[in-house]
């Protein structure tokens, strides 16, 4: 199985200013441009696949959940060095990638991903990868 987004957005989780700016900015003809009406139009997407990546989110008082769009679909990824953040994934999924080469990576990402290792996955995993260019002290929550 193939897994190919219809928009991937990235949120600069750094601070509460960061995050507000960013998920601000993503629903169009957004008008007011304020964080619930991008939540609600994430939420709205149901034909679509869309990736939110929360990055750089190691600030636990930031509350990330409250910045999750209220549906059972799409796919959120956080990236952080905060080890208090993993609660907001499954145990299973919480993994230490310190030290972690491009092929080790690429094959965490599948499996978490619970997707098929074929050339088009292995292809997209290791874009991923790449664009994050995971630093030896980065956390990953799926």
């Amino acid at each position: 199985m193939l897994y190919s987004f219809s928009e991937i957005f990235y949120i600069d989780a750094t601070s509460q200013e960061t995050l507000q700016t960013d998920l601000e900015s993503i629903a169009p003809g957004n008008a007011k441009r304020t964080v619930d009406a991008s939540l609600r139009w994430l939420a709205g997407q149901t034909n679509h696949t869309w990736l939110l990546v929360f990055d750089n989110a190691d600030n636990v008082d930031l509350k990330l959940k409250k910045f999750f769009p209220s549906c059972v679909f799409g796919n959120i990824l956080i990236t952080t060095r905060n080890r208090e953040l993993r609660h907001y994934t499954a145990k299973e999924a919480d993994v230490d990638v310190k030290g972690m080469d491009l092929e080790d990576a690429k094959s965490l990402l599948l499996i978490q991903a619970r997707a098929e290792s074929n050339v088009g996955n292995i292809a997209l995993a290791e874009t991923i990868v790449q664009v994050f260019s995971f630093p030896s002290s980065l956390r990953i929550a799926y």
